[in-house]
């Protein structure tokens, strides 16, 4: 437990906080704008002084030594089946935590559950913390209900700290950090256009107990992604 204690604390600060900047949607989306060139990417974003980055397991090994004092958190998806070599694999890299995205409310639910569950047992054999990002396939995805049942779950199931959905107001937010037992932080999802009702996201996230935030598109979509980064670390950790 010690060990992992230690990883926690490099990723949320003293103040109790974190900022993730998400850069694993090339395993899913493959090159999206503003992300042709990953390693650029990375670059462009430590310069804003993030807590940690979220990297593919190729993305990882190609930045592995080159992000100084900045945590690794190494990204997987359900279905695979020796976590504890992925396990080694993310120590051996220097992660600070693995990522599982899971998907829920949908056929393939269930496995993806097991696959979380047997990924916790791995992460606390070898004292990894273990992110669970939890994405509800519903029509309504955002709905307070909804977040707070997965990232009960989430927490029930093992995971350290759990990455969500924002609910969209403070109230129905807040019922979401109550009822879990482990940090949350939200996610950006694509491109938000303004940077004020960004700002605003994640004020009303933070007031309502978020821990954070893991955002992507809304980093390195924009113009600068360092400053970007920078007037992020600053809202989440100055005005705490």
């Amino acid at each position: 437990m010690y060990g992992k204690k230690v990883r926690l604390s490099k990723i949320f600060r003293d103040d109790g906080r974190t900022l993730i900047v998400a850069l694993d949607h090339g395993m899913a989306f493959g090159p999206l704008p503003g992300m042709t060139d990953p390693l650029d990417v990375i670059g462009k974003v430590l310069k804003g002084n993030p807590d940690a980055l979220l990297l593919s397991p190729g993305l990882l090994r190609l930045s592995a030594g080159s992000l100084g004092k900045v945590s690794a958190i190494m990204s997987i998806n359900c279905g695979l089946k020796d976590y504890n070599s992925i396990v080694r694999e993310a120590l051996r890299l220097g992660a600070d935590a693995i990522k599982l995205m899971v998907f829920t409310h949908g056929p393939d639910e269930a496995e993806n559950l097991k696959s979380l569950y047997e990924l916790s047992i791995a992460c606390e054999e070898w004292g990894l913390p273990l992110l669970a990002e939890m994405y509800p396939r519903t029509k309504d995805k955002c709905k307070g209900e909804v977040i707070a049942k997965v990232a009960r779950i989430a927490a029930e199931a093992g995971a350290d700290f759990v990455k969500t959905f924002y609910t969209g107001d403070k109230n129905s937010f807040k019922k979401v950090v109550d009822a879990c037992p482990v940090p949350v932080i939200i996610l950006g999802g694509p491109k938000i256009e303004s940077d004020e009702e960004m700002f605003n996201m994640v004020r009303d996230a933070l007031d309502a107990g978020a821990r954070g935030v893991a955002f992507g598109r809304n980093i390195w979509q924009r113009r600068n992604p360092g400053a970007m980064v920078k007037k992020l670390a600053e809202l989440i950790h100055e005005e705490s």
